[in-house]
């Protein structure tokens, strides 16, 4: 396990996962529709996105909810002294609970306690301004425009940076 909070913990993706984690990035279709132009992903596209992340020194995160054990969301992260946070889904059934809130302050305090001197994260901004708020009020400041490519689309997007 890499930290916990008191309702659910983030520990490592597992095979065992893998439609867990299916099921969380199928219930967020808008997500889907906007950064790769489908509604659903698959078992082996699933299978391919966290080898790149790991092959990229990304850790690939389930968020367990500890009192039924299924799995509400996924992260990815980057430790360094810059801490680089890629995802953070959660499974539309647990969303505007406040629990990606919880999970992203637990996430500033494990990289505060490895040393990271600061956060960082890419935002999408053309498909849900509710997203681009979120890390706005948790203390993110917009550093420059850019676009990303993901899965062969070209999305406009924001870089956000937070000290800590």
């Amino acid at each position: 396990m890499i930290f916990k909070l008191r309702d659910f913990c983030i520990d490592f993706v597992e095979d065992k996962d893998i439609n867990a984690i299916v099921e969380v990035y199928n219930s967020n279709k808008c997500f889907l529709v906007n950064h790769m132009g489908t509604d659903k992903v698959r078992y082996e596209w699933v299978l391919e996105e966290l080898e790149n992340m790991r092959k990229a020194d990304f850790y690939s995160c389930k968020v367990v909810e500890k009192s039924s054990g299924k799995v509400m969301g996924i992260i990815d992260f980057k430790i360094g002294e810059e801490t680089y946070l890629s995802l953070l889904m959660i499974h539309d059934n647990y969303k505007n609970k406040g629990v990606g809130k919880l999970i992203y302050q637990a996430l500033e305090e494990y990289a505060k306690e490895v040393k990271s001197k600061c956060m960082r994260i890419d935002v999408v901004i053309n498909y849900d301004n509710a997203v681009h708020k979120f890390w706005v009020k948790n203390g993110f400041d917009k550093i420059k425009d850019v676009e990303l490519e993901w899965t062969g689309k070209i999305l406009p997007a924001v870089i956000m940076k937070k000290n800590i």
